[in-house]
């Protein structure tokens, strides 16, 4: 048995994660996100586990062992993807973005990853992802199995400097490469960043252990190496949930943490949605309403989600809330576009399609003019765009919101829109933007 306590403390350590995840993203929605945006637990906990990882692979370059130049390579990877993680501090310390960066960079932040892949679910980042999941297949389960049973290739490319990792650690990047894949758009991808960081500690870890207790039996070592495992664990989440919380009391740090958080709720209630689990849906947007209990848009969203629960008396109510509250805008200012397609939303939602379509041209009349007498402006560019979308001309859309992003290239929303529209309805954008550190 205590040979294999090293293989029972891992499995039972993966299956806890993932059970963990599972219960919180079934019953506590609040918590996943607290669990997986940025700069909260989830990305803390990756920063700590490189560290970790870091600090291992540091001790084994300056041990001399065959593997010293894996692990000095693996340094360097570590201390980059921890600094990315955290954008270098940027937001930490309150740096502002340097200009070629908050031009360049699809996030707007002081990182070099999302110079290439970004919050934007394309093709690049497509083929990346299924590269990372590969690999990880390849040298966390292949590669170690190979070994096992003596194939020659295998035995070569360790002899050359390249350790394994222990069989045991199969489950963890198995678990990465699948969550890597974002098969549900549920920020699964930050949970593979979570089980990478964490499987890197445990092997850096398992392989210093092994340097500095040469000789030792095969019983010590896998308790030492089960012992290691929780330790690496608790340490980590330790150090993320007391960083989480010191952040979290700096005022100015506070008000960016709870920007994302509610982000992260508008995000998962249309997500929850798009499951079907329509409960969790409303008590998202019944949170974010509660910040902000003027929004139609909210209030339509809520709708929908008694309405596909089949409470129809709450659906017309909150519907009509939506419509009395854009009527009075309307009241004093007629002729504003974001006015005129809220209320054609909210009608359609209602039924009422002769109104919805009054509004909608009124909205395309109103987003022409104010281009015709601003021709320059990217907000009246914007607005267009998005009244000819809402009136179903994609093309005439799409040239719009070219031109509002032409216009004013530092918008993110204009940036948001024109990518929904360019790369599909399901999660052009990804929710990424607000979720990670990258």
């Amino acid at each position: 048995m205590n040979r294999k306590i090293d293989t029972i403390t891992a499995f039972s350590l993966f299956l806890f994660i993932m059970a963990l995840f599972a219960v919180v993203i079934s019953c506590f929605p609040v918590a996943y996100i607290w669990a997986t945006y940025e700069d909260l637990l989830g990305e803390w906990s990756q920063f700590y586990f490189f560290a970790i990882a870091l600090f291992f692979s540091i001790r084994l370059a300056l041990a001399g062992s065959r593997f010293w130049l894996f692990f000095a390579a693996l340094a360097v990877a570590c201390f980059y993807v921890a600094g990315e993680e955290i954008s270098w501090g940027q937001r930490l310390f309150n740096i502002a973005t340097p200009d070629f960066f908050r031009a360049h960079n699809l996030q707007q932040e002081t990182n070099l990853h999302n110079f290439f892949t970004g919050p934007y679910n394309t093709l690049l980042k497509r083929i990346i992802e299924a590269l990372l999941a590969c690999a990880f297949i390849i040298y966390g389960v292949i590669y170690p199995l190979e070994l096992k049973v003596g194939w020659k290739p295998a035995v070569w490319i360790n002899m050359k400097g390249i350790p394994a990792p222990p069989a045991y650690l199969w489950p963890f990047f198995t678990g990465t490469a699948l969550f890597e894949l974002r098969i549900f758009q549920f920020n699964e991808a930050e949970i593979a960043e979570i089980l990478l960081s964490l499987v890197l500690a445990i092997f850096t870890g398992h392989y210093w252990l092994r340097h500095r207790h040469q000789g030792k039996n095969t019983d010590f070592l896998a308790g030492r190496h089960a012992a290691a495992m929780v330790l690496i664990f608790v340490a980590g989440t330790g150090l993320a949930a007391a960083t989480t919380s010191l952040c979290y009391t700096v005022p100015r740090l506070q008000a960016g943490m709870a920007d994302r958080i509610d982000n992260g709720v508008a995000k998962f209630a249309e997500r929850y949605g798009r499951y079907g689990s329509w409960r969790n849906a409303a008590a998202l947007y019944q949170l974010l309403l509660e910040k902000d209990p003027k929004s139609t848009a909210l209030l339509r969203d809520l709708a929908a989600c008694y309405q596909q629960m089949g409470q129809d008396e709450k659906f017309r109510e909150i519907n009509s809330r939506a419509i009395a509250l854009d009527m009075t805008r309307y009241g004093r200012f007629p002729g504003n576009v974001a006015t005129n397609l809220s209320l054609h939303q909210t009608f359609l939602q209602a039924g009422n399609r002769e109104l919805a379509q009054f509004h909608l041209q009124k909205a395309l009349q109103a987003s022409e003019a104010n281009v015709r007498l601003e021709p320059d402006s990217a907000s009246a560019a914007y607005w267009l765009g998005k009244s000819y979308l809402a009136a179903g001309d994609t093309v005439a859309a799409l040239h719009q919101l070219e031109k509002a992003v032409q216009l004013k290239p530092q918008s993110s929303s204009y940036k948001k829109a024109l990518y929904r529209l360019t790369l599909g309805p399901q999660d052009s954008f990804d929710p990424a933007v607000q979720e990670t550190g990258g």
